[in-house]
């Protein structure tokens, strides 16, 4: 029996990594349907927030909005003149605002794919098709519309992926789906990306649906989202500047 217990020991998950919700709130919607929730969750003492904007894909889709002065705008007055409901900020730049990784915003390219393991998958939308693959994987198709290249890949067939950052912690933004059009937009509060990956799979944490795939955004002071639901606006501002965003748009 001790040779049992103590076998059990090691193939637990340690308690420091079962990150609990504390209490849901729904924030508000969007003409379409859309529901802005935050969760609050905590583990070993540490506590987080999840804020996400839950969309379904037949009801809305992406945009990447540029920005027309890099350094300047901001994701709220960017978001409501490209006529977009909600959004976050979204890929990676370069000190002087060159775009880091494929960006493609409304059919017109504006950074060609590149190779590096930090940009490890792709958010795609085809026609009217959204998807997240991984960057090996992905081949540009003739009706690409809008494309970020960003990483790393936090959750992957449901699954935290292995081998993330457990010791850093910043603000985080993410993209997530189902793979069966549930999609979310979110935003962490500072969190190891290895407890991202683990937040995002949390039973219930985005309500009747589960994260299949997960991508992490530009993170830290980029960090920020917006949504113009109803009764109260929601705005978490990025504390620094940003090349561009990505907006949700109804159908």
């Amino acid at each position: 029996m001790k040779w049992f217990l103590a076998l059990l020991v090691c193939i637990l998950p340690p308690s420091a990594h079962a990150w609990e919700m504390d209490g849901t709130e729904l924030l508000g919607s969007l003409p379409g349907g859309a529901a802005v929730r935050r969760v609050a969750l905590s583990e070993a003492g540490v506590s987080a927030r999840l804020t996400a904007v839950a969309f379904s894909s037949k009801a809305y889709t992406l945009r990447v909005v540029d920005s027309l002065a890099p350094g300047r705008t901001k994701l709220a007055s960017a978001m409501a003149a490209a006529g977009c409901v909600a959004g976050v900020n979204a890929s990676y730049f370069h000190e002087d605002f060159r775009p880091l990784g494929l960006v493609v915003a409304d059919g017109k390219e504006l950074q060609p794919f590149e190779k590096a393991k930090l940009l490890a998958g792709v958010l795609a939308v085809r026609g009217n098709r959204l998807e997240i693959v991984r960057s090996p994987k992905f081949s540009r198709p003739s009706d690409l519309r809008q494309a970020i290249q960003c990483g790393p890949m936090l959750v992957e067939a449901g699954e935290p992926t292995v081998g993330l950052n457990d010791s850093a912690t910043a603000r985080r933004t993410v993209v997530a789906t189902d793979g069966r059009g549930q999609w979310a937009l979110i935003y962490l509060t500072s969190v190891t990306l290895a407890d991202a990956a683990r937040i995002l799979t949390v039973p219930d944490v985005l309500g009747d649906w589960m994260p299949a795939t997960a991508l992490n955004l530009d993170g830290g002071s980029s960090s920020g989202l917006w949504a113009a639901c109803s009764p109260t606006p929601v705005s978490l501002p990025e504390f620094g500047h940003v090349r561009n965003y990505l907006g949700l748009v109804p159908r």
